[in-house]
């Protein structure tokens, strides 16, 4: 039987789309990196995202998903013109680079494991604008499993170039590291995100603690 969860991220009506945590009810938000210098910053960043991990995911991932986003490179890329003047060339590399990485690191994972395509998602742009289009793929851990720690590291490194996020069917969540600064983790139902709620509590966001509190306390 699957979890609620599982039904979700197979779900076209399902969005997952960022801010994760403003538009998912039942999400918390934590901070990771800290410091006053880069290196204490990057070492509490890795140690607060692995003990996040550690809670979420006593027995490892069950599945990540891909939010892929499809782009009509027909356009004119204008906003890139403006960003980069005249030095084409360089703008060419980093997009070609930038989708590259991302397009082999998904295809890798496709590959390796079963998996599920939900396609033709809502973007941040009006439905009828046929410019972007956006997939979730779903990658099952099954017998294999993934190489969570280095998945968190590459999250953490903003090297993946993809919005990729971990989710686990036994505890209903999924966790999404959006770079080195903080993390935020969506679950199914309100009462899983009590059951994680005082866990958590230790790494949160204190910009948004007190939507954070609310949430928790609010009557269902």
């Amino acid at each position: 039987m699957s979890s609620k969860i599982e039904e979700m991220i197979l779900d076209r009506t399902f969005d997952y789309i960022q801010p994760y945590f403003y538009n998912n009810p039942y999400a918390l938000r934590c901070e990771l990196g800290i410091g006053d210098t880069n290196e204490e910053y990057m070492r509490q960043a890795r140690k607060r995202a692995s003990e996040i991990y550690q809670i979420l995911f006593p027995h490892k991932a069950d599945a990540i998903i891909f939010n892929q986003w499809i782009y009509d490179w027909s356009d004119s890329g204008s906003a890139e013109k403006n960003e980069y003047g005249d030095n084409a060339s360089e703008m060419i590399e980093n997009r070609l680079n930038s989708e590259t990485r991302a397009l082999r690191f998904l295809l890798e994972n496709m590959m390796n494991y079963r998996h599920v395509s939900v396609k033709g998602l809502k973007t941040y742009d009006d439905p009828a604008d046929d410019e972007i289009r956006r997939n979730r793929i779903v990658c099952y851990a099954d017998d294999a499993g993934f190489d969570d720690l280095d998945l968190l590291e590459r999250q953490l490194a903003d090297e993946n170039n993809s919005e990729v996020s971990l989710v686990s069917f036994e505890n209903e969540c999924i966790l999404s590291v959006y770079d080195d600064r903080g993390c935020d983790i969506v679950f199914s139902t309100h009462k899983k995100m009590q059951e994680f709620y005082r866990l958590l509590e230790p790494f949160f966001l204190e910009y948004d603690r007190e939507v954070m509190k609310k949430r928790f306390e609010q009557v269902k």
